[in-house]
């Protein structure tokens, strides 16, 4: 009885002491006296409403205020839609922080395919891994002005993490051992009281995140509140979709339709990408195959004798037949609607890759794939354009195909979209490397 008592004193006192001194480490560390909410940087802004994280509203609104510094100049076009273009005589008093740098940059790239301006939607997502490179420097760019800043705190190291985790298991697990000497009525009542009040916390709770991430200071904190009742609290809005570690969305490979950006023909437009993945549902053989099954399955009930309601199960494959055939007729028409062959001239407006594995040999593929738009029917088509296998516990990269063809290069293709499979490609003009 005793032992328990001690187990029972013990177990949450070491662990509130641990958490303490975790908690008193990270109070200890110099913090800067960060500037007014009202003078914090658009990027930062967008930071302290994402709870430590950058969206990409943070493009927009750092666009916006470079154009207000003079260093991009801001033009709309006859449907409304705002483009920015470098500034002739750029305004050099004001030095630029680093993630500025990088959107100026970003400009730059998508303006050297012989345009001159670019649409403030078509710097954010779109482009593959053009866009993902940019994005994770962008996002680290201004994570590191915020902690010089005193708005966030240095990420927590992973081992730190995972002792918090180990610890808080450890102490739950001790409370119950000590429960576990006074009789198992207390022992399963300090179970149920205990298990959702100490796991879930445990993988939630923002102590114990599920992954290292930065977190607001009381300062931090302060300012995003002061922009969320602010009076300009509208134009920092964040979109539905926040952006984590893993990027956003439309930098992932094309697996569904998607609108994306592109400058061929020296003309800002949206084109409707194609997935790289054939339809699964609609295809002849499919039919052939259903109306084999239900033609057994009808013909099965009439030749067998005396079985009870005969004509409910003669009408009943026919009817299930009609319903699924239904179905089947718009999926089919869907796919003949895509050319079976085509030759054409475009530009490449997406790239990425994916690997998949192999268990003999221990091997990993690397499908490098692009989007080709198609001037003529105004769409682009996904396809998938080299592969490359290296061992799998090996760090080799194959830079040839890897650079082989970029965002803005354009190709001679001859291709059948509808079996998402290429005949030739040709390089006809690259742009630079």
């Amino acid at each position: 009885m005793v032992s328990s008592l001690v187990v029972l004193t013990l177990c949450p006192v070491l662990f509130g002491a641990l958490v303490y001194a975790v908690r008193r480490r990270e109070a200890m560390a110099p913090v800067p006296v960060p500037p007014p909410p009202q003078e914090l940087a658009a990027a930062l802004v967008n930071l302290l409403l994402g709870k430590g994280e950058v969206t990409p509203k943070a493009i927009e609104t750092t666009g916006l205020e470079l154009v207000h510094a003079g260093r991009l100049r801001l033009e709309r076009k006859a449907d409304g839609t705002r483009t920015v273009r470098l500034a002739d005589e750029a305004d050099s008093r004001r030095p630029l922080r680093a993630f500025e740098e990088l959107l100026l940059e970003r400009v730059r790239h998508r303006c050297r395919v012989h345009v001159d301006r670019v649409p403030m939607e078509a710097l954010g997502p779109g482009d593959g891994d053009e866009y993902w490179v940019w994005w994770r420097g962008f996002q680290r760019s201004v994570q590191e002005e915020a902690l010089a800043l005193g708005l966030i705190r240095p990420t927590r190291e992973k081992y730190l993490t995972w002792t918090l985790r180990i610890a808080g298991v450890l102490a739950w697990v001790g409370i119950l051992f000590a429960c576990s000497g006074f009789g198992p009525v207390v022992f399963d009542a300090v179970f149920k009281a205990t298990v959702v009040p100490s796991v879930v916390p445990l993988l939630w709770f923002q102590w114990f995140p599920r992954r290292p991430r930065s977190r607001l200071t009381a300062a931090g904190r302060q300012a995003s509140a002061w922009w969320r009742t602010g009076p300009h609290a509208a134009a920092h809005r964040l979109p539905d979709r926040q952006v984590g570690a893993k990027g956003p969305a439309s930098a992932l490979p094309v697996r569904a339709p998607r609108r994306i950006w592109s400058s061929y023909e020296k003309s800002w437009h949206v084109v409707d990408t194609a997935p790289l993945d054939r339809p699964r549902w609609g295809h002849v053989w499919q039919l052939v195959l259903l109306a084999i099954a239900l033609c057994a399955a009808t013909v099965a009930p009439a030749l067998t004798p005396r079985i009870p309601h005969g004509v409910t199960l003669d009408a009943g494959p026919a009817l299930v037949g009609a319903v699924v055939a239904a179905l089947w007729l718009p999926a089919h028409r869907r796919i003949r609607r895509v050319p079976a062959e085509v030759a054409f001239r475009g530009a490449v407006i997406s790239r990425w890759d994916y690997t998949t594995r192999h268990d003999d040999p221990p091997t990993i593929t690397v499908h490098y794939c692009c989007s080709i738009e198609d001037p003529g029917s105004h769409r682009a088509w996904s396809f998938k354009v080299d592969e490359w296998r290296h061992p799998m516990f090996s760090n080799d990269s194959n830079p040839e195909l890897e650079n082989r063809f970029r965002v803005g290069d354009v190709v001679d293709l001859h291709c059948s979209p509808r079996r998402r499979k290429i005949y030739s490609i040709t390089m006809v003009e690259a742009v630079p490397r």
